[in-house]
């Protein structure tokens, strides 16, 4: 049986996403927070929301030379 290529390390970023939820003030909407670890470095980003995740990514990308997702 032929064996899989394994992924190229440069093309391929696994990043473990964490979602809860922090229970808000009486009569507040309970917030939903948002890590991001790189299970390679064990780096861990905390986020308030989805627009500061879109952020980071989008600058994460850019660094590398991702545009549109591609390389």
């Amino acid at each position: 049986m032929a064996q899989e290529a394994t992924p190229s390390s440069s093309r391929y970023q696994f990043f473990i996403l964490g979602l809860w939820t922090q229970p808000g003030q009486p009569g507040r909407p309970t917030a939903w927070r948002i890590s991001l670890e790189n299970p390679q470095t064990a780096e861990r980003k905390g986020f308030t929301d989805l627009a500061e995740l879109d952020a980071f990514l989008a600058a994460w990308m850019a660094e590398r030379g991702v545009v549109n997702g591609e390389r």
